[in-house]
């Protein structure tokens, strides 16, 4: 049976959108991986910057916690070295007076006095610089932390920006993926639609077959392998029981007529010959010799007939088969 030219195309078409579904689908996952790597990438990142930022939150809770608790007692000595300043000033310009009303003592006295008041503040200043120190270093331990979390916060941005260009591309070999498996799945449609219209037709066929067959009388084992033919005359011919094939070497050979008669029968591996012929036209000549007519195109003596001569004893002296061209090689 010829096969199916449109079953064919659809078939390589069918093919040849599989292999782009493949494709596209390859790359959808190294785009996946691509992106899965990214992510794992970004996770890591933030998870750096997590760390880094509570490192400097501590250092900046610890240095809030510093000024905080050390502010009080600094505006306290401030306020202290103010007032032992202008104690010691005070005590000082009478000291002047003093010595200049000639009082010694007196003089003394506020020199002492004023000098007391000097340590006082001086004590203070020493107190309130020690206190401002703590927290300057409080504060130098925050800065500290400040640049690894601005680095850490700079590798997570380019890390997500990274995982998002990752995820754009394999969004977009997604959905390539997803056009390209609907191409190949309206393909496999297409090819398997035209599969089950060949197969109800190779299906009506060979129920026709097998019917015109029947009519033949092709025998019951061979009746569901045959091949039908139907000449440019209307006639069946019907091959069957051949090896491999239906028509294949030692086939058997009927024609059916449009009016349904066998007009030529030859089972699997029987000699052709004019007896295969149904349609025989004798015609009895006045030497005695019969002269066999049969094959013809439309009639049994048509255009090219078969043609036998038997003599008065049965003898053949001539045997030409249809088609075949006449010359010496016919006669016997």
């Amino acid at each position: 049976m010829a096969r199916d030219a449109e079953l064919d195309r659809l078939k390589s078409v069918q093919d040849d959108k599989f292999n782009a579904k493949q494709r596209a689908y390859e790359v959808q996952q190294r785009a996946w991986e691509a992106r899965s790597a990214a992510r794992d990438e970004m996770s890591q990142a933030y998870e750096a910057k997590q760390r880094a930022y509570e490192a400097q939150q501590s250092a900046w809770n610890s240095y809030q916690s510093t000024r905080s608790s050390l502010s009080s007692r600094i505006d306290s000595l401030k306020a202290q070295q103010e007032n032992a300043y202008q104690n010691m000033k005070r005590a000082f310009d009478n000291a002047s007076s003093a010595h200049s009303n000639r009082d010694g003592a007196g003089a003394r006295r506020y020199a002492d006095e004023g000098h007391n008041y000097k340590a006082e503040a001086q004590r203070c200043t020493n107190e309130r610089r020690a206190l401002v120190d703590q927290i300057r270093s409080a504060k130098a331990e925050f800065e500290r932390y400040k640049t690894p979390f601005q680095s850490a916060k700079e590798a997570f941005r380019d890390a997500k920006s990274r995982f998002e260009a990752a995820k754009s591309k394999h969004e977009q070999a997604q959905a390539e993926f997803k056009r390209a498996k609907a191409d190949f799945d309206s393909a496999k449609k297409a090819f398997h639609d035209r599969l089950e219209k060949v197969r109800a037709q190779k299906e009506e066929r060979r129920a026709n077959n097998r019917e015109i067959a029947k009519k033949a009388g092709v025998p019951s084992q061979y009746i569901d392998n045959v091949w039908v033919k139907k000449d440019s005359d209307g006639n069946y011919n019907i091959y069957f029981g051949g090896i491999g094939q239906p028509d294949g070497e030692g086939h058997g050979h009927y024609v059916l007529s449009p009016s349904g008669k066998v007009t030529y029968a030859r089972d699997p591996h029987e000699a052709h010959g004019s007896h295969n012929y149904t349609d025989v036209k004798a015609v009895h000549e006045p030497s005695g010799k019969t002269s066999n007519y049969f094959g013809g195109d439309g009639s049994s003596d048509g255009d090219g007939h078969g043609h036998v001569v038997v003599d008065e004893e049965g003898n053949v002296t001539y045997e030409r088969d249809v088609g075949e061209e006449r010359g010496p090689q016919n006669f016997r």
